[in-house]
């Protein structure tokens, strides 16, 4: 089975190996740079700020898949930073074309381990096939704040049909998972005694309609491939 036949099928692909760990470090240490507040919120579209997340955004394993996968050019959209401290709590089910309103099959995420993840440490869990659903009903949550987490994280939750079953898949630092629109993902609670930082890459078909959003002000733009 090919990796898009795969993607296609399950709704998510884990590339190991993309990044060097110098190359995970260095976003690291962008990002920690940016960190004028002295806190561990999430940055939201660091690659407006940093040059080393637009290169990685522009990876060429990265644009080749998505490519593939559209069909057609595919041109930047939202990044976000993690750093996701020791007991920062996970972001609930949820399906991001939910909030992104992209047309069918042309918006897709990739998300970058810069640290090795796992269940402990805050990594990624995620209910494969669900994509084939498309929209699912949402619950809405308490309203309870989530100290160095997206204030977004936990407003709203994906009812999941039980024939589906959670898989927390282990990424190592420079793995890479691919996410369709619309499959339900999670994330862990952080139990361990270090940062879980990932950085979230989202692509969109050159052309194709989204929703902007308040809080992610998403916008396209071009990306240039490197090896």
């Amino acid at each position: 089975m090919s990796d898009l036949d795969f993607f296609n099928e399950n709704g998510f692909l884990i590339l190991e190996n993309v990044f060097k760990k110098r190359e995970c470090d260095e976003i690291i240490d962008s990002a920690e740079s940016l960190n004028t507040k002295d806190n561990f919120i999430p940055i939201m579209n660091i690659h407006n700020s940093s040059k080393i997340v637009t290169k990685c955004m522009s990876h060429k394993l990265l644009l080749k898949f998505i490519e593939n996968f559209f069909s057609a050019k595919a041109c930047g959209l939202q990044t976000e930073y993690f750093y996701m401290p020791p007991k920062t709590r996970g972001f609930s089910p949820h399906q991001d074309n939910t909030y992104v309103k992209a047309d069918s099959d042309s918006f897709i995420s990739a998300w970058i381990a810069l640290t090795d993840v796992n269940s402990e440490n805050g990594g990624l869990i995620i209910w494969p096939k669900t994509h084939k659903e498309n929209q699912l009903e949402l619950i809405e949550n308490e309203s309870i704040p989530s100290k160095n987490q997206d204030p977004n994280a936990r407003k709203m939750s994906s009812i999941i049909p039980e024939k589906y079953k959670a898989f927390s898949p282990e990424i190592s630092k420079g793995g890479v998972i691919f996410i369709h629109s619309w499959l339900v993902h999670a994330s862990n609670n952080n139990n361990s005694t270090k940062n879980r930082n990932a950085l979230l890459c989202t692509y969109i078909k050159e052309g194709a309609d989204f929703r902007a959003g308040n809080y992610a002000k998403r916008k396209s733009f071009n990306l240039k491939s490197y090896e």
